[in-house]
C-alpha cells in the first residue's frame, strides 16, 4: 500500500552548456522586446520633404518656395484640424437623439473643408510651378501626378 502512494519524480537534467544557451537566448529576446517597445515610432502624417529638396532646386527661387510652403502647410494644418473636430462632432452624435439637420450640416461642413484643402493644394502647386525654374517644371509635374494625384489610401486589411 505504501508503494502505491509514492510519487515518482522525474529529474530534469540539463547540462551547463544548454542552460547557458537558453539564458543567452532569453536575454536576447528581452533586449529585442525592449528595443521594439522604446524605439521612436514614425508619425503617420508627417510633413513631406520640401520641393526644393525633391527637385534639387538652387538659386534665388529657394527662399520664395520655402515661404510659400510654410504658408501652405500652416493653412492646411488649420483646415485639417477643423475637419477632425467636425468628424469628432459627427461621431459623438451616435447614441444620442439628434436632429438630422445637424448631421447634414456637419457633413456638409466637412465636405466644404475637404474641397478647400484640395483647392488649396492645387493652387499651391500651380503657384510653385510659376516659381520653379523652367528646367525643373516637368519634374514638378511628374511629382504631382505620381505622388499627389495617385496618393493611396490606408492599406487594405486582409
Amino acid at each position: 500500500m505504501n508503494n502505491i502512494l509514492q510519487v515518482h519524480q522525474i529529474p530534469i537534467v540539463m547540462n551547463k552548456k544548454t542552460l547557458q544557451i537558453v539564458i543567452v537566448l532569453l536575454v536576447l529576446m528581452n533586449g529585442v522586446s525592449l528595443y521594439f517597445l522604446f524605439r521612436p515610432h514614425p508619425h503617420h502624417f508627417k510633413r513631406p520633404p520640401s520641393i526644393v529638396d525633391v527637385l534639387d532646386i538652387e538659386g534665388e527661387s529657394v527662399s520664395k518656395i520655402k515661404a510659400i510652403e510654410a504658408i501652405h502647410f500652416t493653412q492646411k494644418r488649420i483646415l485639417m484640424n477643423e475637419i477632425r473636430a467636425n468628424k469628432r462632432k459627427v461621431y459623438q452624435l451616435i447614441g444620442t437623439k439628434f436632429n438630422s439637420q445637424t448631421l447634414d450640416s456637419l457633413l456638409s461642413l466637412i465636405n466644404s473643408k475637404n474641397y478647400q484643402t484640395e483647392k488649396m493644394t492645387f493652387d499651391y502647386f500651380s503657384k510653385l510651378r510659376t516659381i520653379v525654374p523652367k528646367a525643373k517644371q516637368k519634374e514638378l509635374d511628374k511629382f504631382v501626378i505620381e505622388v499627389i494625384a495617385n496618393q493611396p489610401g490606408p492599406p487594405r486589411r486582409r
